[in-house]
This record gives structure tokens, sequence and C-alpha cells, in this order.
């Protein structure tokens, strides 16, 4: 079947927006790989621009529709650009998130993962929950999809759990930097740091998502952080009362007889 010159215009400016250029205009035409003309290199400028906004898209209509539902023709529309354009640039919608989260996870280890700012372990650890609440905020429709795939996808678990498994090294960390100057001594602090990550995922999606606790609330940046940093630094801030003759083991005990 031909492709009538509407049609052919539109297909061969997508095949320009990714960087693919065919010319037929003369047989004897070719193409140099070794040395892009300045058309190619307009051409792949335009196709990672065009790229860009299709991951844009994606999340705006993630954020709308849930990554389940959505639909590439969805994301598109978002994007401005035709369907057929979508698999110029990822195999399936999977291999776009992926891409996503992969990203996101990149963002959590330049930011929040970074070498510690100061020697005060509370310090670092609130400049960190700030930094980890910007990017949920800013890409929750991301880790919700990326969770919610990993529960049936064995490669987005191993992705998830990577992602994780970052944020768990950081926080450990920041928690053992806490202990050399006196605080939670003797807790373990892998596992404080996976109880203390997963507190903060879930909470983030609750405040963030459309489906969590609060649908008809917007959370300030201010709010959050007010509440998550005094969660966090007495979660891990803190010290035996050295001046009491309760001690720790004696405190747990008379919790647990009431």
């Amino acid at each position: 079947m031909s492709m009538s010159p509407v049609h052919g215009r539109k297909y061969a400016s997508e095949c320009a927006d990714a960087g693919i250029i065919w010319v037929k205009l003369n047989p004897g035409i070719g193409m140099d790989v070794d040395s892009p003309s300045p058309v190619r290199k307009r051409a792949r400028h335009k196709g990672d621009a065009t790229r860009e906004a299709v991951k844009q898209a994606a999340k705006r209509a993630i954020a709308i529709d849930g990554f389940a539902a959505v639909k590439i023709a969805d994301i598109m529309a978002q994007a401005e650009r035709s369907p057929g354009a979508f698999y110029l640039y990822f195999r399936s919608k999977e291999a776009l998130l992926h891409e996503l989260l992969e990203e996101f996870r990149q963002r959590l280890k330049q930011e929040v993962n970074r070498p510690a700012d100061t020697e005060d372990p509370l310090e670092n650890l609130t400049s960190r929950l700030a930094a980890f609440w910007k990017i949920y905020r800013e890409d929750w429709p991301i880790a919700t999809a990326a969770f919610q795939m990993s529960m049936v996808d064995q490669q987005f678990a191993r992705a998830w759990r990577s992602v994780r498994q970052q944020g768990i090294r950081g926080l450990s960390t920041m928690i053992q930097l806490a202990q050399r100057q006196g605080y939670s001594p003797g807790i373990d602090t892998e596992l404080a740091a996976s109880a203390l990550c997963s507190m903060l995922e879930y909470t983030c999606y609750n405040w963030t998502a459309k489906g969590g606790d609060f649908p008809e609330r917007f959370i300030d940046d201010e709010t959050a952080l007010k509440v998550l940093t005094q969660l966090f630094v007495h979660a891990v801030g803190w010290q035996p009362l050295s001046n009491s003759n309760v001690s720790y083991d004696a405190a747990r005990a008379l919790i647990a007889a009431r």
C-alpha cells in the first residue's frame, strides 16, 4: 500500500525526531556514519528532546490513570505525538518505565546518598530527608508504578530492590555516624535503615498519590518535612538516660509487663 504525501511527511518527521534520516532523493547519496553532518546532528538533538518529552508525558499519564491502565496512546497524546512514534524510542511501556526508574535511582544516588555535608549526623539526616521528599514529590508516579510492577514482574522486583538497597545503605551509613557520637547505641543499623526507609517510602506515597490517605488535602513541603524530620531525628537521635537508674532492658521489661 502506498503512503500518502501527508502521512509520508509525518513519518519522515518522526523518523528525524529519532535521529534516523534516510536520504532517498538520490540513489547515489550515502550516509557518512563516522562524520555526522549538521543535518544529522540537528536530527539527533531533536530526537533527544522528543525522547525526553515522551518520558515527561509518561509521568503525567501514569499520574492520571496508573501504570497498569495507561495506554501508549495516552502517553503520546500527552506528548502531542502520534502513537506510532513511541516505538522509535522505546520497545514497550515497560521498557520506558525501566528507564524512568533508573533515572529515579540515579537522582537518589546523587542527592540522597551523597557524601556527608557536615559532621553532625542529625543535620545530614535532615538534609537527606528533604532531598528524598523533593525527588518523591516530583516522581511519585514512577516510584508507585515500579513498586506495583515489582509485585508481578521479576525484572521490576530486582530493579525496585536495587532502589531500596541504595536508600538502605545510605541511611545505614548515617545511623553509623550517629552511633559514633553516642546516638542509637546497640541498634542494628541495616535493619533500622530498612524499617525507616519503608516508613518513608510508604508515607511519601500516601501523602502524594491521589489514592493515598488524604486525597483532598495538599501537604506542602514545609509541613511534610517538619513531621518527617521530627520522626526520623527522634528515631535515630536518642541516647541512653545516663543519669537515670532505669536501663534500656529495664524499660523494655516494664513496657512488656503492661
